[in-house]
């Protein structure tokens, strides 16, 4: 190496040496090496590239000791990244609570849905607990909502520059393991970031904490959008959409995706609510022509997806009571708690009420 690059590296890499370094003169391409380290740990991307290339300037020689100190920085990174996810820096982790209660959701959601969907033969003793089991479900679900509504960005940012410096000291080590640039261009950003993380525990924990935030954040996001549709639908009456939000809220909680008004469906729905009090019956099966079955009035009402099951009721006060009615009944919560439907139609008249699901 060349007395003048020794003397740019020098102005441009200033370290003081340990004492135990700096018992005995070190070698010059010692002497870089060290100073490299230091800037290898640091957070400028810049200074990390200049010590990088500074090392490469040494030769063959400089090898064994430029990978002790890759490692060692890469000790140094992840100690930070630990620290950071610790919450024992300023600010804290807002990941670290979610993962737990989300955890804890899940895992109740697996043990209560199959028992909504079971055939209580209509006992009120057993529906009663069905009841409070959702309503537990529904504590953990407003913590985990409210937990994955934190601002992540701070520590996001702080992450990924950690994570920049990883996936640097990953691709320099790489190297030695006999990968060619031509390889290293193969693997995209997104990948090549998943492997340094997966190197260290607290990489791999962060990667499950922010799937397990974007995918919370993204119940949350879906039942927003829900409510929104049905909020803003013009034809809708107040009934409809109260029925559609409670209806909405009862099927997120359990992990199930929210319905959205569906203006035929409706209309179908409040159609046979009407013939029922108009002429005095109650049944699914209507005397009117063309309109036996439920999917008959679907169909004649111009509903183009494919209806899936309805719940009818007479008597009830409120959209509320008509849902506990049909809650408290086995096979008409089934069909309100089913996962394929994604669309629903709610209609009225004089306390008969009518609701239809369906999937578009």
């Amino acid at each position: 190496m060349s007395l003048r690059i020794l003397l740019i590296l020098v102005i441009l890499l200033p370290v003081s040496l340990r004492a135990e370094d700096s018992a005995e003169p070190a070698p010059p391409s010692r002497q870089v090496v060290l100073k490299a380290l230091q800037w290898m740990q640091s957070s400028t991307p810049q200074r990390r590239q200049a010590a990088y290339r500074s090392v490469h300037l040494l030769g063959k020689e400089a090898i064994p000791s430029f990978r002790k100190a890759l490692q060692k920085a890469r000790q140094y990174h992840e100690r930070k990244l630990a620290d950071l996810l610790s919450g024992r820096n300023r600010g804290g982790n807002p990941y670290g609570e979610l993962v737990g209660v989300v955890d804890e959701l899940r895992q109740e959601r697996a043990r209560v849905y199959p028992l909504m969907m079971r055939d209580w033969q209509k006992g009120k003793q057993e529906i009663d607990k069905l009841r409070a089991e959702w309503a537990r479900l529904d504590g953990l679900y407003q913590k985990a909502s409210k937990l994955a509504q934190a601002d992540t960005s701070s520590i996001d940012k702080q992450i990924d520059e950690i994570t920049d410096a990883l996936v640097e000291i990953h691709d320099q080590l790489a190297r030695f393991e006999g990968q060619t640039r031509e390889e290293a261009e193969e693997i995209s950003a997104e990948e090549r970031r998943k492997v340094a993380l997966e190197e260290s525990f607290d990489g791999s924990s962060y990667m499950k904490a922010a799937q397990v935030l974007g995918a919370m954040r993204a119940e949350v996001a879906t039942l927003t959008s829900a409510n929104q549709h049905n909020n803003t639908s013009s034809w809708a009456s107040a009934p409809q959409k109260n029925f559609a939000r409670l209806i909405s809220y009862e099927r997120a909680v359990l992990g199930l995706r929210p319905l959205k008004l569906e203006e035929k469906l409706s209309a179908a729905a409040n159609g046979h609510s009407a013939d029922m009090a108009r002429m005095g019956f109650f049944s699914h099966t209507s005397p009117v022509s063309g309109k036996k079955s439920f999917t008959d009035r679907a169909r004649r009402a111009g509903f183009r997806g494919g209806p899936s099951g309805e719940c009818i009721a007479a008597g009830q006060g409120s959209f509320s009571s008509a849902y506990g009615s049909w809650f408290y009944s086995d096979g008409h919560r089934h069909i309100m708690l089913a996962k394929g439907p994604n669309v629903v139609g709610f209609g009225v008249a004089s306390k008969h009420w009518t609701l239809v699901t369906g999937r578009l």
